[in-house]
């Protein structure tokens, strides 16, 4: 069966499917909070690649493009969960 969708379409269709699975992401972590209030609370890149359900290869672009930036600890590089929680709620 062949489908035939204009470009703007297609563009609504993925927003949708993208929105739809951030709010699954969401309502987990709402489910989870885990959070602690005194001292943030540092992940690794794979730690982060893990709770997005992204690449390491998308933390560094989102890095470059200013979307998620990382800390630098000894030359490790690090993110802030809060931050990482808040760039998700405002996406979603």
């Amino acid at each position: 069966m062949l489908v035939q969708l204009t470009a703007n379409d297609l563009i609504l269709l993925i927003k949708e499917a993208v929105k739809e699975e951030l709010q699954k992401i969401t309502n987990v972590i709402k489910l989870n909070p885990k959070e602690k209030e005194s001292e943030p609370e540092l992940l690794t890149r794979k730690q982060t690649a893990e709770l997005l359900n992204v690449s390491e290869t998308t933390l560094f672009l989102w890095n470059r493009d200013k979307v998620l930036e990382h800390k630098k600890l000894n030359n490790r590089v690090y993110y802030i969960k809060n931050e990482v929680l808040n760039k998700l709620k405002t996406v979603a």
